[in-house]
């Protein structure tokens, strides 16, 4: 007898996160290149801001898989809970950081953010290919 397919399909979501994890460096060492120190510091750590707020939403929403009144609160937990970490990782940022170049603090941050629609259209060529 085969085994029913789970309703989410938790490889996409754990991808992204991963890819996002591997822009951190990435938007740092550039930063770092055109810009210097200060720069690739704060690109570093908006994007790791970026990447908190994505990871928790990633790991609240796609917990439950099946029940869809679960599968919904979570998702709006994972949202809120995204929300309030990259609140409140600005505000630490900009409190305790100094010297901060805030352009590259929302640069850095900006780039986790586009990841999350480049990655869709990266596996549709992958999966294109092959």
């Amino acid at each position: 007898m085969s085994k029913p397919s789970p309703l989410i399909q938790r490889e996409f979501p754990v991808g992204l996160v991963l890819a996002q994890a591997c822009i951190i460096p990435c938007a740092g060492l550039i930063a770092w290149q055109l810009f210097g120190l200060v720069a690739a510091k704060s690109a570093a750590i908006g994007a790791f801001i970026g990447w908190l707020g994505s990871g928790y939403a990633a790991w609240k929403s796609f917990r439950f898989g099946g029940n869809g009144q679960l599968m919904l609160a979570s998702f709006y937990q994972g949202v809120i809970g995204k929300f309030v970490i990259v609140i409140a990782g600005f505000f630490i940022a900009f409190r305790t950081i100094d010297p901060l170049s805030a352009s590259a603090l929302f640069a850095g941050f900006a780039v986790i953010q586009a990841m999350a629609w480049a990655y869709p259209v990266w596996l549709g060529q992958i999966s294109g290919k092959s």
